[in-house]
Order: structure tokens, then sequence, then C-alpha cells
């Protein structure tokens, strides 16, 4: 099953440690970005599963570093990339947690208002069954939720709809924080999936894939945006 195509608009392996007992369940999965050491921050990425597609080849739009939060994403201009991670296959899980922030928003960027950008977003998808894309241009998708942080007057927790995948695919900020603030956001995945997409419990999907991706093509400030991520963890 290939997401590469699937994510064009749009972890690593199991923790070698013993497993963790998180307060509501148990650490099936992780990708984790501070433990680069040297060369490329390409190949570091690629060594974990990710690939680079549109602006994401490009360093002259987006640039990939690491610091102290881990690994940064900076827009120089206005930029969309993509990161798809296939090697994710996650067979149980309830809910993710992300390390991650944001130094500077996409000016103007509101789902409210119809200006779908963001800094940093955190596509999880969810089966094989791939739902309709909504344009010949664009390959169908599994079902995917997007996660994202946001300012503004964006909605914490509301299943956000795209102009494509209106079917098989959410859009949700999970948390506002400050410019710079490192936060970790808990959100319950499969809760999300079968509210969203209207499925029964029998229906429960794995995980196939992660990507992730910035959009700040409709920014009004050039398209500048900055975000960081430490990490990312499956519960079950």
């Amino acid at each position: 099953m290939r997401i590469i195509g699937s994510v064009f608009v749009i972890l690593a392996a199991l923790s070698a440690a013993a497993p963790v007992w998180a307060n509501e369940g148990k650490l099936v999965h992780v990708v984790r970005f501070t433990d680069y050491e040297l060369g490329p921050v390409e190949d570091w990425l690629q060594g974990k599963g990710f690939q680079f597609k549109e602006d994401a080849r490009r360093r002259d739009h987006i640039e990939l570093d690491v610091g102290e939060n881990g690994l940064v994403l900076e827009a120089k201009r206005r930029a969309f990339g993509i990161m798809p991670n296939e090697s994710v296959n996650v067979p149980e899980f309830t809910y993710v947690e992300i390390d991650w922030g944001v130094n500077k928003f996409p000016e103007g960027a509101s789902y409210e208002q119809g200006v779908r950008n963001e800094a940093l977003m955190v596509f999880v998808f969810m089966g094989d069954e791939r739902q309709p894309s909504g344009s010949m241009f664009i390959p169908d998708s599994p079902y995917f939720v997007a996660l994202f942080l946001c300012h503004g007057d964006d909605r914490v927790g509301h299943p956000y709809v795209g102009s494509y995948f209106k079917k098989g695919g959410r859009y949700v900020c999970v948390d506002r924080p400050a410019d710079g603030q490192l936060v970790t956001t808990r959100f319950d995945l499969l809760e999300a999936y079968r509210t969203y997409f209207d499925k029964e419990r029998d229906d429960d999907p794995a995980i196939s894939g992660i990507a992730l991706a910035l959009d700040t093509n409709k920014a009004s400030d050039g398209g500048e945006s900055s975000a960081f991520i430490r990490e990312i963890r499956f519960y079950r």
C-alpha cells in the first residue's frame, strides 16, 4: 500500500526499550526527533523512513535543522512541503501524544476564515481503504486525521473539513500555544476516527502511515513560518 501519492496535497522503528506505561495506556510506537548526531539532516530523516515531496525538497523554500527542541521546519517563503513516512504500522492504538511548538505562525492563517495554512501539521493515516480525494488530479487516500497548532480564532478540537478529502480527512487544531512554547498535546485518535467517519468498533483500523507537512501558500507576510517537533508517541 502506497501513501506517498495520496498525500500530494496533503516512525521510525519500535522503541528498543521495554514497554512504557502512560497514565492511560501503553506506549506502542514512538518517533523521536532528538537523536540527531552528525551529517545531513535529510539523511537522518530518511533513516527514519521520511521522504521529501514538493517544497520539502527545496532548501531555499523550506529549511530543515535540529535544535534543542528537536527538528525545526522553517518556511523561507510561501511554500507547501510534505514528508510522508510509510514505515509506520501500528496494529492497535488509542491516542497520540506530540511534543512540539511554533516559533512563528504564518501571518493570517485561519481555518475559520478559510486560510488553511499552518507552520506544521502531523498527518496520521488509518487503514488501507482509500477514500476519494474529490479531484481527478489528486490520488485517493486512506482515512486520515491531520493535527496542527493554531492561534487566532481557530477552534481547538474542531474537525475542519478541507477543500479535498471531504469524506476521509479531517484537520484538527489540538492546542493554541504561545510563540516558541513547547507543549505536549494528547489526542484520542481512535475516538476521532469512529466519530468523524461514523465507524463502529468492529471497524477499528491500524495506523498505516504518518506525514509531516507545512503550508504557507496563502500567508500574508511572504509565507514565513517556523515550527519544531521533539517526539510523536502512540499509545493503546
